[in-house]
């Protein structure tokens, strides 16, 4: 079963895959190198802020397969306007196997449970059906289409929003 449990030091090279590795970091997830950036928020005791956090995804094995992320959003004027926005990255290996989905529906429910904030939001490429398929999966609801929303391999790229309300499964 897929959970979630709070970065370690042992984890730190294996999550900054993502951000120096292309391959691993995926099609929708490289935006260019950036090394040292999970090990920076460690060292500077940032993983886990009063706006942002970071939990390690680990396998039924209890192996590292990615993380899941949020970042306090303003929708309208703080504090009443903000929300949650969620992402997530997986190890190559670990794709296509239901962890995606099932840490999303996880994090959900860590926020729900532990913030009083009642809207979690994630966005994802319009072309990365997959990552959609995942958040419906999750109990996210599709809200729409942001046009040129994200900037990444040299072109503004449409992004389509899901959210998740406090109560809904």
């Amino acid at each position: 079963m897929t959970s979630l449990r709070k970065v370690t030091e042992a984890d730190l090279d294996i999550l900054d895959r993502q951000r120096t590795d292309p391959e691993a970091a995926g099609e929708f997830a490289w935006y260019g190198f950036k090394p040292g950036g999970v090990r920076r928020r460690w060292e500077n005791n940032e993983i886990f802020t009063e706006h942002m956090g970071m939990l390690a995804v680990v396998d039924d094995d209890g192996q590292l397969v990615g993380d899941v992320g949020w970042l306090r959003m303003h929708n309208g004027p703080p504090p009443n306007g903000d929300c949650w926005n969620v992402g997530i990255w997986l190890v190559p290996e670990a794709r296509g196997k239901g962890h995606g989905s099932a840490a999303q529906r996880l994090i959900a429910a860590y926020l729900f449970e532990h913030t009083y904030l009642e809207r979690i939001e994630a966005g994802t490429e319009a072309d990365n059906v997959a990552e959609q398929r995942a958040l419906e999966k999750a109990g996210f609801t599709r809200e729409g289409v942001m046009r040129k929303a994200c900037f990444r391999g040299g072109q503004w790229r449409d992004m389509v929003l899901y959210s998740k309300l406090r109560g809904e499964p």
